[in-house]
């Protein structure tokens, strides 16, 4: 009986990692781990309404609803499967076992094809039973790689919701001097050297620039929300998002490439699973498969990990073009404080040149967010979660 009732964890395990996220909030959810695994000052920290970029994993990991459930179907595979291969095997041949016994023998045409679906069943049973090299240690490690997932996910919603900020902001600057041509251009309609075409066209610049801010807003709280419920809390609440920590741009000076591909190698998760995977195969054909794709599996995760260090070079480039284009635009402003200082600027001349530098502060940040997140990807692909299929 107790292996009946097993057949539903063995399916669910089977079935693959899910990556949903939890609807609870850290102040009333109960957490994943007994109260003596932290101390009281932790717990304090977890459970109040303020949310820091440093707490991801750690939310993750106690309030996470997949993370949890996760936790559950381990223990429940392994009290029910127990631990090594040659558990889920026996677990295998117990079902088969019990399916054959449920056949009917009835001669009626019904009875005898159901009779047959039985039959067909428990020789597939046995013949995975047979062929299996799944034990608890590999659904431990695939449950691990959903969660570091889940991890990795959170803080690139983390970053993005700051980025989005930025943009909205770069966005209203940019707002601002559409505001203002528009207002100039009524002023020369007036005067005779525009049309009222050339006045439309700035009114619906402006109303475009409208539609694009309030879209920017949009999808920042919509990646706000995303993040909370992912972390514990409820899509209604509202803690208290605390700033990024500084990114230190130095850290990409000690990277070496060549190690972190070889510690990528000794960390990855898939690569893992499938190594448990050889060591508990018997058939020599299945030896041979598996290595197969053990070796493409370190092909895959070298280039993984060769394509993030490339993604993080030219999030570099781009944040060091984005300073450079904010020192030629300081020395813009300058010389506009200049010519404002003589009379020799208009007021919307000095109002644009001081959005854009503005825009190009902003630009900096942004920039310096997409370097950060890169530098997370790049070592989170050196940490276990390189591609590699």
């Amino acid at each position: 009986m107790r292996r009946k009732a097993a057949k539903r964890t063995l399916a669910a395990a089977a079935a693959g990692i899910s990556l949903a996220a939890a609807f609870r909030a850290p102040l009333t959810a109960l957490a994943a781990s007994p109260e003596f695994s932290r101390t009281a000052e932790e717990w304090s920290a977890l459970r109040d309404n303020v949310l820091e970029y440093g707490e991801i994993a750690d939310l993750i990991h106690e309030y996470n609803v997949t993370v949890q459930n996760n936790a559950y179907e381990y223990n429940e595979f392994v009290k029910d499967y127990g631990r090594t291969k040659e558990d889920v095997a026996e677990a295998y041949r117990d079902l088969a076992d019990d399916l054959l016994a449920s056949q009917s023998g009835d001669d009626s045409a019904s009875a005898m094809i159901s009779d047959m679906q039985l039959e067909l069943q428990a020789r597939n049973l046995k013949e995975q039973a047979d062929d299996n090299v799944e034990d608890s240690q590999i659904y431990l490690l695939q449950y691990s790689m959903a969660e570091d997932n889940l991890v990795l996910s959170a803080q690139s919603k983390y970053i993005s919701y700051f980025s989005g900020q930025i943009e909205a902001a770069a966005a209203r600057e940019q707002l601002n001097v559409l505001e203002n041509a528009l207002a100039l251009a009524k002023v020369q309609r007036a005067a005779g050297t525009v049309t009222d075409a050339d006045v439309l066209d700035a009114q619906e610049a402006v109303l475009t620039q409208e539609k694009n801010i309030a879209q920017l807003e949009r999808q920042t709280e919509s990646t706000r929300k995303s993040l909370i419920v992912m972390l514990g809390w409820k899509e209604s609440d509202v803690p208290e998002i605390q700033s990024l920590p500084e990114f230190d741009s130095s850290l990409l000076e000690a990277i070496d490439l060549e190690a972190d591909k070889e510690k990528a190698l000794e960390n990855n998760y898939t690569l893992k699973i499938n190594q448990r995977k050889l060591e508990n195969a018997q058939e020599e054909e299945n030896k041979k498969n598996i290595q197969t794709t053990i070796n493409g599996n370190k092909r895959q995760i070298a280039a993984s990990v060769s394509s993030a260090w490339a993604s993080l070079q030219t999030a570099k480039l781009s944040y060091d073009q984005a300073e450079a284009d904010l020192a030629a635009e300081e020395r813009s402003m300058e010389e506009m404080q200049q010519k404002w200082s003589a009379g020799m600027a208009s007021q919307y001349e000095y109002q644009s040149e001081q959005s854009v530098l503005i825009q190009k502060q902003l630009a900096v940040e942004t920039a310096k967010l997409n370097l950060m997140d890169a530098y997370v990807t790049y070592q989170w692909n050196v940490s276990g979660l390189a591609s590699a299929e």
